[in-house]
């Protein structure tokens, strides 16, 4: 089956780039492993990816450094728009079923279908916005479009996989902009997430600031609107990897300033909440588009140890629209959050920015790059490098195109 991706003019407007997976019995060819489920390896991981003819696969493999991997003509297909990775568990969104849907990975290298959640009657659409709140539970929200200030929440069991409660909560509306809900965290009993604002009549973003919404946790009830005015963009946004936090339990929320994404055309960077707080630190700010250079507009990114995370940009001066996203036009970077530098890693220009969900594991960092029309690998990053510290790993091929969009390691034994 053929699913086409559509091109979103905003976030939740990726109400329709669809991913299939495939998995299970995924014929690979490694330099050293002969790998089908059941066969002796100390680690597995999971990758899912777009493919050729715009298919999407979830395939297991042995090894993400050796070896190569093709998605031609390979396993199950599932739509989905929305990925999470947690403990032993990958997790999609199937848009257009409106099934939230659980995948469990096995030690000996399978990944099978657990169980599913209708979303109809649980929030008043899809689950846009995945949250992990501890190591059993899940809170997930999702609106419609024009939803007038009220958005839906559930809270579901990772254990059992039913919904525990439910209910709604308000949003900021203004006639004509509507609030897009983004990455959330739970601290202090608060729950605290990002997004970003829309107009839908003039069809642009409006950015006034940084702003997040704080809730009391578990009652998801008396909103209060935080800001900060460090520079103007959403902050979080809802299937990129756009929120993490370092050892010390402080929260990092990503800024996109971009005018194709959730911003204006202003910087893009960092913006940090403290452990136990409810408001931005307003002494903290990490511009990333100034050093960068190029306009360089912030799409995500993921804390490593030591104070450095790695992202990625997207040059919006190489664009002429949103649908140039899915082009050579994005790279990764490496941050050093405490002294707020920012190192260009000397990889291929690709549509990397797009990656949903990438991998940090052992402190190192792993995403896919597959430059259009270019080879397809997964990528190691050494936090303790420079420029030129990473190599290339397991070797994609999906037909003539391939994009990773996330990477997940199985249980080991």
């Amino acid at each position: 089956m053929i699913i086409m991706k559509q091109m979103f003019k905003r976030t939740s407007i990726t109400a329709c780039a669809f991913a299939a997976l495939a998995f299970a019995a995924c014929t690979l060819s490694c330099s050293k492993n002969d790998s089908t489920p059941g066969a002796s390896s100390d680690q597995h991981f999971t990758i899912a990816a777009w493919g050729n003819g715009d298919d999407q696969y979830v395939a297991s493999v042995p090894a993400i450094m050796e070896g190569s991997l093709t998605f031609k003509g390979k396993g199950i297909e599932v739509q989905g728009s929305r990925y999470l990775h947690h403990k032993q568990y990958v997790y999609l969104m199937n848009l257009p079923e409106k099934k939230f849907i659980q995948f469990e990975m096995h030690k000996d290298g399978s990944i099978q279908q657990k169980a599913y959640i209708l979303t109809d009657g649980v929030v008043p659409n899809y689950f846009q916005s995945l949250n992990v709140v501890d190591d059993t539970t899940l809170l997930v929200l999702g609106a419609n479009e024009g939803n007038n200030g009220v958005v839906g929440w559930a809270r579901i069991s990772t254990t059992r996989f039913v919904v525990k409660d439910k209910g709604t909560m308000s949003v900021p509306a203004t006639p004509g902009v509507e609030y897009y809900l983004g990455k959330g965290f739970v601290d202090n009993g608060k729950f605290i997430i990002g997004g970003y604002f829309y107009d839908n009549n003039a069809k642009s973003y409006v950015a006034d600031g940084v702003q997040a919404l704080v809730y009391d946790y578990p009652a998801m009830t008396n909103m209060k609107v935080i800001k900060t005015n460090v520079t103007s963009g959403g902050i979080g946004y809802d299937y990129l990897h756009t929120l993490d936090k370092d050892e010390e339990g402080n929260h990092y929320f990503v800024v996109s300033a971009g005018k194709y994404w959730t911003g204006t055309g202003g910087k893009s960077g960092v913006v940090r909440i403290k452990k136990g707080a409810a408001e931005f630190d307003q002494d903290y700010f990490f511009d990333i588009t100034t050093p960068v250079g190029k306009q360089a507009c912030l799409m995500g990114m993921n804390y490593v140890s030591n104070g450095i995370a790695f992202g990625t940009v997207q040059y919006e001066a190489d664009m002429t629209s949103l649908r140039d996203r899915y082009k050579n036009i994005a790279q990764v970077i490496k941050m050093d959050l405490r002294n707020k530098t920012v190192t260009v890693m000397n990889t291929p220009l690709s549509p990397v920015g797009m990656v949903r969900f990438p991998l940090v594991f052992n402190n190192k960092y792993y995403t896919g790059i597959a430059p259009i029309d270019g080879d397809a690998f997964i990528y190691e990053f050494d936090p303790a490098g420079d420029a030129n510290a990473f190599k290339k790993g397991l070797a994609l091929d999906g037909g003539g195109y391939v994009q990773v969009q996330l990477i997940a390691p199985h249980p080991v034994n």
